[in-house]
């Protein structure tokens, strides 16, 4: 019989398997044009640190496949970086149309390895336990890095943008379903919290939230790290003509034109576009929760 971890590792080869053939086929592929904007690793002690600079560099050609192969595979802890702030490799690498039927087959494989590898893990309960078993089964494994797909674009693109992310994530909450979270909430208090203390707490989140005026709406506004991105607009009319994609690692384009490339450039960029003030206070209804009041006009 299989244990957990005997499994995880029999999934990881495949993996690896998988990834070897990507690798090979990269190799022996001339590419249309290849970029890749190597960032800065993340001294360990310093993931929390505020972002004011990030320094972007820019290879192209044969050294920005072989970054792409090597990032594609970056899934262990690095000397001296964090493990907190995971690896991103921003980049593209154009293939030629007549590879789509072959790196499809292959991008497909490694992304329902992926998947299946993170199901494996997650069938673990408690998150204790399953950092032992990856850790006993793979040591210095960082699970995030194996997680991400690759992304190779399902159309052909006529523009790719590269850009920065560094805005909260706004997302309205239904007070109804928020109360009913919470008393959901009240008797599994966290890790090293004591029960009745729990307990005092939620109740405590559970009567501001019933107290609120009617009028008043509430918005979950997380703050989200600064991360790489990239404005993808197809050739074809399609809608919607234009996708945003986080750009973790490099994308995979299979097309014999070229798109118009906007080069991911330092942070904070040149110029930002000024956005609307939010009709957010700034004092949250809920803090652990990132739950706002908000009073629509």
């Amino acid at each position: 019989m299989f244990t957990p971890a005997t499994r995880l590792k029999a999934t990881f080869a495949e993996l690896e398997l998988a990834m070897s053939a990507l690798a090979d086929l990269l190799s022996a592929t001339e590419p249309l044009s290849a970029s890749c904007y190597p960032l800065p690793m993340v001294a360990s002690g310093e993931e929390h640190l505020p972002i004011t600079h990030i320094e972007v560099a820019n290879i192209q050609g044969a050294a920005a496949v072989n970054a792409a192969i090597e990032g594609y595979r970056q899934w262990y802890i690095q000397p001296n970086c964090s493990t907190k702030a995971s690896f991103r490799l921003p980049g593209f690498l154009v293939l030629p149309s007549s590879c789509k039927i072959e790196l499809t087959t292959l991008v497909t494989r490694i992304n329902d390895l992926k998947s299946q590898f993170k199901a494996q893990v997650q069938e673990v309960e408690g998150r204790d336990q399953r950092f032992t078993l990856v850790h006993d089964a793979l040591p210095g494994l960082i699970t995030l890095q194996v997680y991400r797909h690759l992304v190779l674009l399902p159309h052909e693109a006529s523009r790719l943008g590269f850009t920065w992310a560094n805005k909260q994530i706004i997302q309205k909450v239904d007070k109804e379903q928020l109360v009913q979270q919470l008393m959901a909430a009240r008797h599994t208090p966290p890790p090293l919290v004591e029960e009745h203390i729990w307990l005092q707490a939620v109740e405590r989140e559970i009567y501001d939230v019933k107290r609120l005026p009617a009028a008043v709406e509430l918005r979950l506004r997380r703050p989200v790290k600064t991360h790489p991105m990239v404005n993808v607009r197809w050739q074809e009319e399609i809608t919607p003509r234009q996708r945003q994609v986080k750009a973790h690692l490099p994308l995979l384009l299979c097309q014999d034109e070229l798109p118009a490339i906007t080069p991911l450039s330092d942070y904070p960029p040149a110029s930002t576009r000024k956005r609307r003030a939010a009709q957010i206070t700034d004092e949250p209804v809920i803090p652990r929760l990132h739950i706002y009041p908000y009073q629509p006009k």
